[in-house]
């Protein structure tokens, strides 16, 4: 079978559902059809590119490869197109983006705002792949996570980056365990707990919490790799591991979250774009927009989650987007301010 760019359509489409009963049901064909059409593919990539399981599946290191190309193959393809309908001006904005529960919100809001372009995402848990898209001119702009020392990855040739917030970390416990029941905790007190490392760990998440354990005078034990966060709360709450998790996450059954003392760990979200591709107005919409968004969902959790209530430095603070008519509550002067009830 010769590869069409239909057939990376699916592939990509298989990744990002992580399940072929979901990407069936979003591209319209049987699970049967598209397992079927998913054999050939694979065939003609000669190997397997995603392995099964009951919970669904994840690519395999070949798949890893080829959703890698594939993914800068449409994203050229669809700038193509975009821009040969506009004599070379480009009418979509590339955005390369974390899985977000605010995703779907923000992209509605922009559609219907004042971008004047629409937008087009690329989804990516590690903030190194997405850094890695924006230097090879595959997005315009990306909304990443990074940390906040030499382990980040750099700022490409050519771009710029704007913090939107800095978020302190909680700790996802089983909701049995002996330190559930604390209001915060220090990371020396979890010396002898088994880590979920960070997902996207190449961008330099696992090695800031590795470096802030071995402060602390232990060095950690990861195991459970490229878990993602729904996978991730079925291992926190049967006492596998323990995790990382930021204010915006909710915790489920059988899981606590307890505040985390200090601020080693400490993550931030930060816009980086190309600054040929993407306009001062534009960056600053981006920014005012989520920030909106962002600021609601975390104000809910603090007036619903203790770890959140009861421990004001463990919120996110804002960073005030550099026009006038942004408000989000408690937003004061400093670079980045507190989220309080």
């Amino acid at each position: 079978m010769q590869v069409e760019l239909r057939h990376l359509r699916v592939l990509s489409r298989i990744a990002e559902a992580g399940s072929i009963t979901r990407a069936a049901a979003d591209l319209g064909v049987s699970q049967p059809t598209l397992s079927a059409q998913l054999r050939r593919i694979e065939q003609a990539f000669g190997g397997p590119l995603f392995d099964r399981s009951p919970d669904g599946i994840t690519p395999t290191a070949l798949g890893r490869h080829v959703l890698a190309r594939a993914r800068g193959v449409l994203s050229d393809v669809d700038d193509l197109l975009a821009t040969a309908r506009k004599n070379g001006e480009r009418s979509v904005i590339r955005l390369g983006t974390h899985p977000s529960i605010l995703l779907g919100e923000w992209l509605r809001r922009l559609e219907g705002g004042p971008l004047r372009r629409t937008v087009s995402t690329s989804l990516d848990y590690s903030g190194g792949v997405l850094n890695q898209l924006l230097a090879n001119d595959q997005v315009d702009v990306v909304f990443m996570g990074r940390v906040a020392d030499h382990h980040a990855p750099p700022c490409p040739p050519g771009t710029g980056e704007r913090v939107v917030c800095v978020e302190p970390c909680g700790v996802a416990l089983p909701s049995g365990h002996p330190l559930a029941s604390r209001g915060r905790v220090e990371l020396a007190d979890l010396a002898d707990e088994i880590w979920i490392p960070p997902q996207g760990g190449d961008d330099g998440g696992t090695a800031m919490l590795r470096a802030a354990c071995e402060a602390a005078g232990f060095t950690p034990r990861f195991r459970y790799h490229d878990v993602d966060l729904s996978g991730m709360a079925g291992f926190v709450a049967a006492g596998f591991a323990i995790a990382l998790v930021s204010p915006t996450w909710r915790p489920t059954e059988g899981v606590a979250v307890v505040a985390l003392a200090g601020r080693a760990t400490d993550a931030h979200r930060v816009l980086r774009w190309r600054n040929s591709g993407m306009t001062a107005e534009e960056i600053d919409i981006l920014h005012r927009s989520f920030a909106s968004l962002y600021e609601s969902l975390v104000r809910r959790h603090t007036a619903e989650l203790r770890w959140l209530a009861d421990n004001p430095d463990a919120r996110p603070r804002l960073t005030r987007p550099p026009v006038e008519d942004f408000s989000v509550g408690d937003v004061e002067d400093d670079p980045a301010a507190p989220i309080t009830r």
